[in-house]
């Protein structure tokens, strides 16, 4: 199991699948995400920040992983198709923070017919919690490349098909980089 023990007051989150203790976290209605989890999300940008000098390079991609973790079906079209994006031009087209961003904004202002992503059933088997409990800064940023790396091979291969054909056809080639 990923997560703490299963206790009556734990619950699972509909986006990942951990089960983490109950909290008092507010509700995330732009993920589908329980609350308990979006502390998680929020724990961990707190080491992240901590650690910016180490994990700073980290930040767009534990933002996009989380998003494309934890899709809501409900929400606008465009937020799975973000997420899968900033994991494609990180992961496969060498791309940092500020590159994924100014893809992201220059997207939003070109184009809005975004497909209709249908998350898969499980989008990997790491959650934003093993990411927080991995350990030190070597181990969390081990974690996090793997979350992300898990959470975009879990999504169909039509899927990343279309995310890699509208950012080649959205995104200018000065956002791309080679590693």
């Amino acid at each position: 199991m990923n997560s703490p023990d299963d206790t009556p007051d734990s619950t699972t989150c509909p986006g990942c699948g951990a089960v983490l203790p109950g909290s008092q976290w507010p509700e995330t209605p732009k993920y589908n995400a329980s609350p308990e989890c979006a502390e998680v999300a929020g724990e961990l940008l707190g080491f992240e920040v901590q650690n910016a000098a180490r994990l700073g390079y980290l930040h767009q991609l534990r933002i996009d992983a989380y998003g494309a973790q934890h899709v809501n079906p409900e929400g606008p079209r465009i937020g799975p198709v973000f997420a899968l994006n900033g994991l494609y031009m990180f992961l496969e087209r060498g791309s940092g923070n500020v590159d994924v961003r100014t893809a992201h904004s220059i997207m939003a202002n070109s184009y809005d017919d975004w497909p209709r992503l249908v998350p898969p059933a499980r989008a990997g088997e790491l959650t934003a919690y093993d990411v927080l409990v991995a350990g030190g800064v070597d181990e969390v940023e081990s974690t996090l490349l793997r979350w992300a790396r898990q959470v975009w091979d879990a999504w169909p291969d039509n899927d990343r098909r279309t995310i890699r054909e509208l950012t080649v056809k959205l995104v200018p080639e000065r956002c791309f980089r080679t590693r």
